[in-house]
């Protein structure tokens, strides 16, 4: 496993109920995702079914499981694919209306691959479903 912790990933002009109310739905525009789709909802556990794309265009399938633990912040983890097993944790911290972001967990190490390099692609895939989610929610 690969750990991987960024503090201030990304400070939302959102209150934290408003971030909750988007992770409890489906279909987030992501250039990294080609679908993502809300399965279910049960209690505060969120299932979400998402195709991500690999950088040579291929996709791969993957079950995205939140559980939603208001207001500290979000579990994340992942069934299926390239991250399958990874496991992270979004913490909320409400700042007047805005709501920073800090991001920690463990991630498959992928074959062939440094863990230098490793942490580069998972800082630069969640610094861009970050700053789309950002957009998504200014719009909301």
């Amino acid at each position: 496993m690969v750990h991987y912790k960024k503090d201030e990933i990304v400070t939302f002009d959102a209150t934290s109920e408003k971030i909750f109310r988007y992770m409890s739905a489906g279909n987030h525009p992501h250039a990294a995702f080609k679908s993502h789709k809300l399965v279910g909802v049960s209690g505060n556990v969120v299932t979400i079914d998402a195709e991500i794309y690999n950088p040579d265009g291929t996709t791969f399938s993957t079950t995205i499981v939140h559980k939603l633990n208001q207001p500290e912040g979000v579990e994340t983890t992942m069934k299926g694919g390239a991250f399958n097993g990874a496991r992270f944790i979004h913490t909320y911290t409400q700042v007047g209306d805005k709501t920073k972001v800090d991001l920690e967990g463990n991630f498959p190490a992928f074959p062939g691959m440094s863990e230098a390099d490793e942490l580069k692609m998972i800082d630069g895939f969640f610094m861009t479903v970050f700053a789309e989610d950002k957009v998504t929610l200014q719009k909301r």
